[in-house]
């Protein structure tokens, strides 16, 4: 069994390494702490700088202006950026994963002909808005509506937490398309412009950590679009489709998980070397030591994990879904161990505002939280356990 990476990823992986780490990791604090506005323009900047790398296209095909990466290719690629800027991570995923997966395994010809090679090339910004304030895990209990009139539909309702809202182009937003009385609703996925009348951008949500990364709500009121908004033109496909896109998602969340892991570890690793107490380096005292060992595990065992599950994807293994899920429960909250053991060894010097131990330590936090819970995660693998090994 070969656990390299091919020649092809591991040329990628130090192309993407360089770049990230010349033109986004130095803007990392800077879109931490900047103001509302400066935040914007920095992301815009980065997403323009990700575009002329051809990161933007990795999950986009060739005929789109895309580069069709695999997934093992996508994971690697993720991996180094999130180590750079988690931020700037989440934004370019929710444009070219989040938004554009979709339309691309769902969308109509004309649709992917509309958007797929602007977001590909930074031209546009995309969007995914299905959450709301008492609907994440739970789709069924959304609330947003799209009642279907002559020539189109009209939607109604609110999403909140919605990445890129504030600098998106596009919107992928997900509402019912039955009556809400329905014991089993159907949806729908309406790829909504920004200039829509009846569509209204919420304030900037500030967050806990990723604080550059732009998140706001959105409001529908009596929004009016086209039959051609419906993605992929077909009713009632929308939970299917939404589903799907969460569940391949995780494994991007997964190689961010690992990706902010090592930044931690570095981090960490040089503070023990350079951090003299009692005549030596902290590094020296067994209970450092120890803390250095159990995050390189973690990373390396998360890494395997999350590469495992793509190389599944990318040859249509039919538990990919569940080895997705595995990476995402294992590498999120192995990084909320690392992230914690970074700070120890930091200690006072770590717990102060403004250090880049401090920022990715808030980062961290997210990713256990993020489109499938730990605990949602389990109860997928533990529904797949006993699906598989015991007798109905």
């Amino acid at each position: 069994m070969d656990f390299e990476l091919s020649d092809n990823h591991k040329e990628l992986q130090q192309k993407m390494k360089d770049f990230f780490q010349k033109h986004i990791a130095p803007r990392a604090s800077k879109m931490d702490i900047s103001s509302s506005e400066e935040k914007l323009a920095l992301m815009r900047e980065n997403l323009d700088r990700l575009s002329q790398v051809g990161y933007l296209g990795h999950c986009i095909k060739e005929d789109y202006n895309g580069n069709n990466m695999d997934f093992v290719g996508q994971c690697v690629t993720a991996e180094e950026l999130a180590k750079a800027c988690a931020s700037t991570f989440i934004s370019a995923r929710a444009s070219a994963f989040l938004f554009a997966y979709p339309v691309q395994s769902f969308g109509t010809e004309q649709q992917k002909k509309a958007y797929l090679p602007y977001i590909a090339k930074g031209g546009k910004i995309g969007a995914i808005a299905y959450s709301e304030q008492d609907a994440g895990s739970d789709l069924l209990a959304i609330q947003a509506s799209a009642e279907k009139v002559d020539k189109g539909w009209v939607i109604n309702g609110t999403k909140d937490i919605v990445v890129n809202a504030p600098i998106a182009d596009v919107f992928l937003v997900l509402a019912k398309t039955s009556s809400k009385d329905e014991e089993s609703p159907a949806f729908g996925l309406f790829i909504i412009d920004r200039d829509t009348p009846g569509l209204e951008i919420g304030e900037r949500v500030e967050t806990l950590g990723l604080r550059g990364a732009p998140i706001a709500g959105l409001d529908l009121k009596d929004c009016h679009v086209s039959d051609e908004a419906l993605l992929g033109g077909t009713p009632g496909k929308g939970k299917e489709q939404i589903e799907d896109v969460l569940v391949n998602g995780s494994l991007t969340l997964s190689a961010m998980a690992v990706g902010l892991g090592v930044a931690c570890m570095e981090m960490a690793t040089q503070r023990a070397k350079k951090r003299v107490a009692f005549g030596k380096q902290i590094g020296r005292f067994q209970e450092v030591g120890f803390k250095l060992s159990d995050m390189f595990t973690d990373n390396d065992l998360g890494r395997m994990l999350t590469l495992r599950a793509a190389w599944a994807y990318d040859n249509n293994e039919a538990e990919a879904n569940i080895l997705a899920s595995c990476a995402k429960l294992f590498t999120s909250e192995a990084l909320t161990r690392i992230s914690n053991h970074a700070m120890q060894i930091f200690a006072g010097h770590g717990y102060v505002k403004g250090t880049d131990v401090e920022r990715v330590f808030r980062d961290a936090r997210f990713v256990e939280i993020a489109e499938g819970t730990t605990e949602i995660q389990r109860v997928i693998i533990a529904k797949s356990v006993l699906d598989k090994y015991l007798p109905r």
